[in-house]
């Protein structure tokens, strides 16, 4: 475990120190708890951004699309396009 200095206005502690009696923890206790909730919520906003990365070139490897992304990508446009013309949605 780490040791980090935090400077809080006297008005700040006191309502930590108060909230700790409350609750029956340890101001430390209640920064901890603090962060790890502001971590936890960054994670959850930063893991879209993870899973875009991770799955890049995910497709370089394989055998079975020889053809151009481009085109790849075009085809499955035209589709689409296709597509909703044919259900009304163009």
């Amino acid at each position: 475990m780490s040791t980090v200095r935090v400077h809080l206005s006297k008005k700040v502690w006191q309502e930590l120190v108060l909230l700790g009696q409350k609750e029956q923890a340890s101001p430390g206790n209640l920064l901890e708890q603090a962060v790890r909730r502001f971590l936890q919520e960054k994670g959850a906003r930063l893991e879209p951004r993870r899973g875009l990365q991770e799955s890049f070139g995910v497709w370089k490897e394989r055998d079975d699309l020889q053809t151009e992304s481009a085109v790849i990508v075009s085809e499955l446009r035209r589709e689409w396009d296709e597509r909703e013309q044919r259900l009304g949605l163009a």
